[in-house]
């Protein structure tokens, strides 16, 4: 549906189902204030055929866990399945009057195993 009316910004969906293989070994630390925090990166590898032709799909995308959910994941091993849903987020900074934009990453709110 198209609108001319603007969302408010809690209103928006930000919703992502991934998944993928882990490519690395997991970093896992501790931030300042106590909160545990991993972060992976995840391969996701498809292909889809599209009427007229066929489509390769390959993302390589960092992934953050916090909390409970990091201390879950800490024993993920390089080249396990994973699927994860969470919510797209961007880093971003201010420099000289300029917003720069960083990496985007996925903020993980479930991480599952799939063997």
């Amino acid at each position: 549906m198209v609108t001319d009316q603007p969302e408010k910004p809690d209103a928006v969906a930000n919703q992502v189902l991934l998944e993928g293989q882990l490519l690395t070994p997991v970093d896992y630390r501790v931030t300042p204030g106590g909160r545990p925090l991993l972060m992976l990166e995840l391969e996701h590898l498809s292909c889809h055929e599209q009427p007229d032709s066929s489509l390769r799909l390959e993302v390589r995308l960092p992934v953050m866990a916090l909390g409970a959910l990091a201390e879950q994941c800490r024993t993920l091993t390089p080249g396990c399945r994973l699927q994860v849903t969470g919510r797209l987020n961007q880093k971003r900074w201010v420099r000289d009057g300029t917003v720069r934009w960083g990496r985007l990453e996925l903020l993980a709110l479930e991480v599952r195993r799939i063997d």
